[in-house]
């Protein structure tokens, strides 16, 4: 295989080559999504005899021990042959691409979809499109990869094999593509444009040959215009933002308080979540699975609203629920449903406020499933073009960018984590920080300070100082007095600079900077580069939580990490 890559190379440009992969990603991701749809409707009619559209108004007592059965395979599953399946598999696709080089194990293909696929079948209240984003990109790197791709390529593959999941899962190629370019990359360069957008028609030329060329939520004609209807889509994007944010906040409650029950298996903690995913869904199935039949009714008016505000509130819980102990499924498909619910509920409150305008609950329906997701995604594009590409209805492209941005805003202001990049800060992998465009702004001192190979006491003479350096092979030392203090950073071309002057008789604290700048652990090379052109020095201390100097940080520790 990688003598084709060699041969392919040199016939070709790495651009072309790279195009070719895309396109075979593309086909793979496609049919990656029509395979893991099937295997969905499988564990559905095993477990339960039904379909997902039926499991939706299924009451039978199945629902009370099915989700348990469903939970022990999982849990038995993921404990011991992939852990990377556990949960909704985005924020471990953006950890790879960041800190992995585009690796993911070639097995988070199989497992991933037989985990997510028990998940939702039998009865767990989480999405399709996580798991199939994790699997389509662990497709990309697993091919780039046998083929030898360079680093930079094999994150492109990575993208292409998420966004190939999307577009056919959906049928929604544009909304793919963004996807992987707003949420998976978290940036628009140039250079993956083409590779992921071959990828994402293609894998959706797949859907649409198995699933049919139609919307995912197709949706009557609404009429929407006037100025007055889009203050109305403003509040719900208000509401919707605020709403995407406890959405966030709540499940990374949940995913703590599973985490800190240690006295349950890691492998039987899905189990013990199927108890509560049952008790819940034998009262109202609605929340099991998926969810797209009530979210299709909430598009066409047939819920009322006592309904949906109970349907809201319980959909936050399960999914919460499913995620934390250990289930295996996505977030996406669970904030579609809560976006319609929340929508269809403004929507009616709007309607008996103002009876004499022509307000329809399910235009507010489609809209707050955008603004819920953009709220808690923190991906206000991808909303917007994936809801017109779901819904069909060009009607509402104005309410969707008006509410989707005003979701993304309110939602930022109350927390700088989305729901995907949430999980990754809790695991202390700050992914906003590692993806800024100046990399010295991606760096903490504490991660670059320079080790402390050679320590000086500052009691010792320039003369014994010089000797120590000729016993080493370190250029710079620190140094420290009789407490162990760290007083500063002295380097062998100024103790030997002072030897010439004749000085091996002073201290080696005499040649200390009578200007000692001090800068956090936490902060940023950027910051810390600052504060020496400011004071107009060379290196700083590096204190600790504690205010305790623990290291030292020169210019020339920036100018390494900069060029690494």
């Amino acid at each position: 295989m990688i003598s084709l890559y060699h041969r392919m190379s040199k016939a070709f440009s790495e651009q072309t080559t790279l195009l070719i992969y895309a396109a075979i990603i593309g086909v793979g991701g496609g049919y990656g999504a029509v395979g893991f749809r099937w295997l969905i409707n499988q564990f559905t009619y095993l477990f339960f005899h039904r379909t997902q559209t039926e499991l939706a108004s299924y009451h039978g007592v199945r629902t009370l021990f099915v989700p348990i059965i469903g939970g022990l395979m999982v849990g038995l599953l993921v404990h011991f042959f992939a852990r990377e399946a556990k949960g909704h598999g985005v924020p471990e696709v953006m950890y790879a691409i960041t800190e992995k080089k585009g690796v993911i194990r070639p097995r988070i293909v199989v497992f991933k979809a037989v985990a997510s696929a028990i998940s939702i079948g039998s009865g767990g209240s989480v999405g399709r499109e996580g798991p199939i984003v994790q699997i389509g990109s662990a497709w990309g790197s697993t091919f780039g990869r046998l083929l030898g791709i360079r680093e930079q390529n094999l994150k492109i593959l990575v993208a292409c094999g998420a966004a190939a999941g999307i577009a056919a899962t959906f049928n929604a190629p544009i909304g793919g593509a963004l996807f992987a370019f707003e949420v998976i990359l978290g940036n628009f360069s140039r250079t993956n444009v083409s590779a992921i957008v071959i990828s994402s028609v293609l894998s959706a030329a797949i859907g649409r040959l198995y699933f049919g060329n139609m919307a995912s939520f197709p949706i009557p004609n609404y009429h929407v215009s006037g100025i007055i209807i889009l203050l109305f889509f403003a509040i719900l994007g208000i509401v919707g933002g605020l709403y995407g944010a406890v959405y966030a906040k709540v499940l990374l409650f949940f995913e703590n308080l599973w985490d800190k029950m240690n006295s349950l298996p890691e492998w039987l903690k899905p189990a013990f979540g199927g108890i509560i995913i049952g008790a819940v869904g034998f009262f109202f199935p609605q929340v099991l699975g998926v969810g797209y039949p009530s979210i299709e009714k909430a598009l066409v008016n047939h819920i009322d609203l006592n309904m949906l505000v109970v349907l809201l509130i319980l959909k936050l819980f399960l999914t919460s629920i499913t995620i934390a102990s250990g289930g295996s499924g996505g977030v996406f498909a669970p904030g579609l449903f809560m976006g319609a619910m929340l929508g269809g509920a403004v929507g009616i409150i709007f309607q008996n406020l103002f009876p004499g305008m022509d307000i329809s609950e399910g235009v507010f329906a489609a809209v707050g499933m955008a603004t819920v997701f953009a709220g808690s995604a923190h991906a206000p594009i991808t909303a917007m073009v994936m809801l017109f590409e779901m819904t069909g209805n060009y009607q509402l492209i104005l309410p969707l960018m008006l509410a989707t941005v005003i979701a993304t805003t309110v939602s930022m202001k109350l927390s700088r984590e989305s729901i995907y990049t949430m999980k990754l800060m809790r695991r202390g992998f700050d992914i906003i920080r590692k993806r800024a465009t100046d990399r010295l702004s991606s760096i903490l001192v504490g991660e670059a300070i320079h080790p402390e190979k050679l320590t000086l006491q500052a009691t010792i003479t320039l003369e014994e100082a010089y000797v120590k350096f000729e016993n080493s092979a370190e250029w710079f030392a620190t140094v420290r007095d009789k407490e162990g203090k760290l007083l500063g950073s002295v380097s062998r071309a100024q103790v030997l600079e002072e030897l010439q002057h004749q000085h091996g008789g002073n201290l080696i604290t005499n040649i200390l900077p009578k200007k000692m700048g001090h800068v956090s652990s936490n902060a940023t090379l950027s910051e810390a580069s600052q504060i020496m052109n400011q004071l107009g020095i060379n290196y700083l201390l590096v204190d600790d939580e504690t205010k305790n100097s623990i290291g030292v940080i020169g210019s020339s520790d920036i100018i390494r990490c900069y060029k690494e």
